[in-house]
């Protein structure tokens, strides 16, 4: 529902099905996008939309998630002419986008924001106590995950929520892959630190 939602705000129209997106076909609706194809457009949309989504959901409070993501979008399209493959990937362009709404975000904000406690489980057949349960472990590990600094809190993001390559991070974040080994590193070392503080073990 959210995906139709903010796809209305945008005036993105596609067809119900979407099927996964190869390199070729968003270089395709990449170069349709910026002559102002706006249906090509919404082929990339529904293509990033949940890894976008995910990205923003663990940076920001949870009311404001879904306007953050819109603004993303919108400033993607507002810029398509902008942008060039030989500098950078598409995928990659577009979380830098993402990370600059993030940061402008925050300093519109001026102190970070406490989470929402609420879950949403989308298992029909979990369990009164396993929904208990999975809820507080969510939690514990989105304020974990919070609670890291940049540039830690961008990398576990990147890698373990919406399942990114080394050198896919290291084209979004402007490192090389060596650095980025050394930070995931020294990142998950942190985050099981705090972890195990609340007595939770990572397993991802």
């Amino acid at each position: 529902m959210r995906n139709v939602l903010i796809k209305c705000m945008l005036g993105l129209y596609t067809t119900p099905f979407m099927s996964s997106l190869n390199e070729t076909d968003i270089d395709t609706y990449v170069e349709a996008s910026k002559e102002g194809d706006k249906s090509a457009f919404a082929q990339l949309y529904d293509h990033f939309f949940d890894k976008i989504y995910r990205y923003v959901y663990f940076r920001v409070s949870i009311d404001d998630v879904e306007d953050v993501v819109e603004t993303i979008f919108i400033k993607a399209w507002s810029n398509m002419d902008r942008y060039e493959k030989k500098d950078v990937k598409f995928s990659s362009w577009l979380f830098r986008v993402a990370h600059n709404a993030v940061i402008d975000y925050r300093r519109a904000q001026r102190k970070f924001l406490p989470i929402d406690p609420r879950i949403e489980d989308e298992s029909l057949n979990a369990a009164p106590k396993m929904r208990t349960e999975q809820s507080l472990r969510s939690e514990a590990v989105r304020n974990a995950i919070r609670s890291l600094k940049e540039p830690y809190r961008q990398l576990v993001t990147l890698k373990f929520l919406i399942g990114l390559s080394n050198s896919e991070i290291a084209e979004i974040m402007s490192q090389r892959e060596g650095n980025i080994r050394v930070m995931q590193f020294r990142a998950l070392k942190k985050l099981k630190q705090i972890l195990e503080e609340k007595n939770l073990s990572m397993d991802f």
